[in-house]
């Protein structure tokens, strides 16, 4: 049998238990590679890594530090080394206008999407920095362009986009093996769209952003794990500090 793209690395996914996760984690398995699922989700996270070929569910936390440090230190043990680490996990708030936004739902969605991800990379640069690896952050196409009531969502990911550069910069500048880049979906018809689609009513929220996008359809979340498959494997040997967009063409309007 013919070795997958990575073969031989083990990846570490949060978020991994549903929705784009699940793709991402589910791709990196069928590429031969050993796969952890963080999740707060226990039941989902259990069952997804039992439906895959090497891979285990850590239940973790994204947003305490503690949790970062147990479940890195758990990947390492069990498998012996961490190689890819997706920062994937992330929420999106009730969309609302600034003005309705409470200082605690702000808070709540940096918590995760920014503190979460700065985590991520800070202790995922401590296990990849000697023997090198690949730290790929879920951003999104709010990261690149405004749009109205997502403003905390959108502050979140835009952070998301710059840290990733400056991280990858620096791993760079110390020579350490690391590339770190970013992946921006548009709109995918999985995870948080599709949860907020089912709520107000699937068929006029889908097809009102299908017909906003120039390939006139939504994503899928195989498409992303395709992209973010490229980002872990050794294809992609020279690319650091790079944003890989995946959205039909929403931002090229």
């Amino acid at each position: 049998m013919a070795e997958g793209r990575v073969s031989g690395k083990t990846a570490l996914v949060t978020g991994g238990a549903s929705g784009i996760g699940a793709a991402i984690a589910t791709a990196l398995s069928e590429e031969g590679a050993n796969v952890v699922i963080s999740d707060l989700d226990e039941a989902a996270g259990a069952a997804r890594a039992a439906s895959l070929k090497n891979a285990v569910y850590l239940r973790h936390n994204v947003t305490v530090e503690s949790d970062w440090e147990a479940c890195i230190a758990a990947t390492r043990d069990r498998f012996g080394s961490l190689e890819v680490l997706v920062n994937n996990a992330g929420v999106m708030p009730a969309t609302k206008t600034i003005e309705e936004t409470s200082y605690d739902e702000w808070k709540r969605v940096m918590s995760v999407n920014m503190d979460g991800v700065f985590l991520g990379v800070k202790h995922g640069i401590g296990a990849m920095k000697e023997k090198g690896g690949s730290i790929i952050n879920l951003s999104s196409i709010m990261g690149l362009i405004g749009e109205a009531i997502v403003g905390a969502y959108s502050a979140s990911k835009g952070g998301v986009r710059l840290f990733t550069k400056s991280a990858a910069v620096e791993c760079a500048n110390l020579g350490y093996p690391i590339r770190i880049n970013s992946i921006h979906p548009g709109y995918i018809d999985a995870g948080m769209f599709a949860a907020m689609a089912d709520e107000f009513g699937a068929d006029s929220l889908r097809q009102r952003f299908a017909a906003r996008t120039p390939m006139k359809r939504l994503g899928k979340a195989e498409e992303i794990a395709k992209g973010v498959l490229f980002l872990a494997s050794d294809e992609a040997s020279f690319s650091t500090g790079s944003e890989l967009v995946i959205d039909g063409g929403y931002t090229a309007r």
